[in-house]
């Protein structure tokens, strides 16, 4: 899988600078973690962690009967499924045998007559 490291640089210039009328000159990334998700706030100059932030992970703020109702739905959409599959083969059931009853109708009717062999045409 392919991951990407978004880093995100603030740079605010001092009177050094000219850019700026704060006092210190600073920059930070701030870098968010593509395996986890945590963010992190570094400080360049010094190589400082500032800040950090852990990312919250959906399934530890799930509780039982979440997942209860999860399973629920899930079981019911498949039943779903199921009926629609079951309605489907009845249908195309009910179509073959009103087809197979036509063409025994009209075999019952026509007379029956022997092939035509390649041998008879000589």
């Amino acid at each position: 899988m392919d991951r990407e490291l978004k880093v995100i640089v603030i740079v605010m210039i001092g009177e050094n600078g000219g850019m700026s009328d704060q006092a210190d000159t600073r920059a930070v990334f701030n870098i968010d973690c593509p395996c986890c998700g945590a963010q992190i706030m570094v400080d360049a100059a010094s190589g400082a962690v500032v800040e950090s932030r852990e990312s919250v992970d959906p399934r530890k703020s799930a509780s039982l009967s979440d997942a209860q109702q999860l399973l629920k739905e899930d079981s019911e959409r498949i039943h779903d499924k199921y009926r629609q599959i079951v309605e489907a083969d009845k249908v195309r059931e009910s179509t073959m045998d009103k087809k197979f009853k036509e063409f025994f109708e009209k075999a019952k009717n026509e007379p029956h007559q022997k092939p035509v062999r390649d041998i008879d045409l000589d």
